[in-house]
C-alpha cells in the first residue's frame, strides 16, 4: 500500500514538473533526437563500408 501511495505522489509531482518546465523537456528531446541521428548516421556509414569491403568475397562463397 505504501508503494502505491508513494508512486501516486511521484506521478503527480512528475506531471506538475512537466507542466511547469515543458520548455526544458522540449530542449532535451531536441538534443536527444539530434544525438541519436548522429550516432545512427555513423553506424550506417560504418556498416555500409564493411559491406562494401566484404561484399564480393561473401557473394562468391554463397554461389558455390
Amino acid at each position: 500500500m505504501v508503494f502505491i501511495l508513494v508512486g501516486l505522489i511521484f506521478l503527480v509531482l512528475g506531471i506538475m514538473g512537466m507542466y511547469v518546465w515543458w520548455w526544458f523537456l522540449v530542449e532535451i528531446i531536441k538534443g536527444l533526437v539530434s544525438l541519436t541521428l548522429t550516432v545512427l548516421g555513423c553506424l550506417f556509414i560504418i556498416t555500409g563500408g564493411r559491406i562494401l569491403l566484404r561484399g564480393p568475397k561473401e557473394a562468391e562463397e554463397k554461389d558455390d
